[in-house]
């Protein structure tokens, strides 16, 4: 008796489903388990778009740079062309830029994930900006002041032209590293104290052998263009290469009683083995 009516109550429950309190249980594990989804892709989506504005950042940084090296001297209708491309690039990085930041905070402030890293990521990243702005507010007004159009200087690409543009800036950037180079002159003193060389070897001082340190900074050195260097001021008495050259791919040339300069006869083979020259002179 008791076992029927056992299974009795058993099968009314079955038929009945759920209760509410389990019905409750499962809507909010769903609810945290769309939440934690919902938190993870957002935080995914700006962490790819942080990046992506940190990009954008760095090749205005790029395209600054380029830009203010070609408005030296006197202006060709290339230079002017060239100059008036990078900074409708600019322009439409910066746009690209804040336009992101603003549908991220908007994001933010929809949901409710813990934002006080992100916001602080985004904070940064607008400031960031801000600086550039102003760098370039300050080109325009230079361009301006040697007869460039207020139309060209403030025009903005479309999409497509944006990311045109973008992809050749990607390669003249990549074609420029390529054809950098570093180089050095000084006595054996200054290239040691400026850390530049290590000595090893020999004995009590004598014969020890200078070796490039590897963990230099660049800023040690002057950076040249491979295309557009052909010529290494000296103006000593003496130097020797402390970096390793192919011998037939340069000269140095001796004007009157000093080394003049240095001379590159062949830029391919003469930066082959290292994009890092170092001269040392007496």
């Amino acid at each position: 008796m008791v076992l029927a009516l056992t299974a009795s109550c058993v099968l009314i429950a079955c038929e009945n489903g759920p209760s509410p309190g389990e019905l409750a249980a499962r809507a909010e594990t769903e609810r945290l388990k769309n939440e934690l989804q919902g938190r993870d892709s957002l935080i995914g989506e700006m962490a790819l778009s942080f990046d992506d504005i940190e990009k954008n950042i760095m090749l205005m940084d790029q395209r600054e740079k380029v830009l203010s090296e070609t408005a030296e001297g006197e202006l060709n209708m290339d230079k002017r062309k060239k100059m008036v491309r990078d900074l409708q690039l600019m322009n439409g990085l910066m746009l690209e830029s804040r336009e992101r930041i603003a549908d991220l905070t908007k994001r933010l402030d929809k949901s409710k994930v813990e934002t006080g890293g992100l916001r602080k990521k985004l904070k940064a990243l607008d400031l960031m900006l801000a600086s550039r702005d102003s760098s370039i507010a300050s080109m325009k007004d230079e361009l301006l002041a040697r007869d460039f159009k207020i139309e060209q200087v403030n025009e903005q690409l479309t999409a497509i032209e944006l990311e045109v543009a973008k992809q050749e800036a990607y390669i003249e950037q990549q074609t420029n590293e390529m054809n950098t180079a570093w180089y050095v002159v000084g006595t054996s003193k200054e290239l040691e104290d400026q850390g530049v060389v290590t000595r090893t070897g020999g004995l009590i001082g004598i014969g020890k052998t200078a070796a490039v340190n590897g963990d230099v900074a660049n800023d040690r050195f002057k950076e040249v263009d491979v295309r557009q260097t052909s010529r290494v001021p000296l103006g000593v008495k003496k130097a020797h290469l402390v970096t390793e050259h192919p011998k037939g791919s340069y000269s140095i040339v001796e004007e009157g009683d000093v080394l003049a300069y240095l001379e590159i006869k062949d830029p391919t083979a003469f930066w082959r083995l290292s994009k890092y020259m170092v001269v040392e002179v007496k």
